[in-house]
């Protein structure tokens, strides 16, 4: 775990759901207070970016992904995929091409930046800047929130 370690005790308790307390040991102790770090961090992340996870756009009926049951699913995960590759063929030839780096080619910011001949924080910057304008032509296309 990175970060700041809290200090050596002689018994590590977690309070369950119910009030109950459990004894655990340091490492069940860190990983559990470190996953709500995550969790809230993640919260906090989606609050301000307004930005939402596969599974809650699965959930919603935003996005359908996962084995398809039937045409039905195939059919309506084609349109959605049609949908989201009109706007990208929209975007700038550069913002497509660091879009397509990062989520296609799954190559790190840092790499990225290399490729690209600039620093990391431009990178971050610019992916922040594009997601953002990808987002408001999806919600304008009425992807997200629902394909339909």
């Amino acid at each position: 775990m990175s970060g700041k370690r809290p200090k050596e005790r002689k018994c590590y308790v977690l309070r369950a759901g119910d009030g109950t307390v459990v004894e655990v040991t340091r490492e069940v102790y860190l990983e559990w207070y470190q996953s709500r770090r995550r969790e809230r961090y993640q919260r906090e992340k989606e609050r301000k970016y307004q930005v939402s996870s596969l599974e809650m756009l699965t959930e919603q009926g935003a996005i359908p992904i996962g084995a398809a049951d039937g045409v039905e699913d195939t059919v309506i995960r084609e349109i959605c995929t049609e949908k989201l590759r009109s706007v990208m063929e929209k975007l700038a030839e550069e913002d497509a091409y660091l879009l397509y780096l990062l989520y296609f080619e799954e190559v790190t910011v840092k790499e990225a930046a290399q490729i690209c001949g600039c620093s990391r924080k431009t990178i971050a910057n610019r992916r922040k800047r594009i997601l953002k304008e990808l987002n408001g032509k999806l919600r304008e296309m009425g992807i997200i929130g629902g394909c339909f």
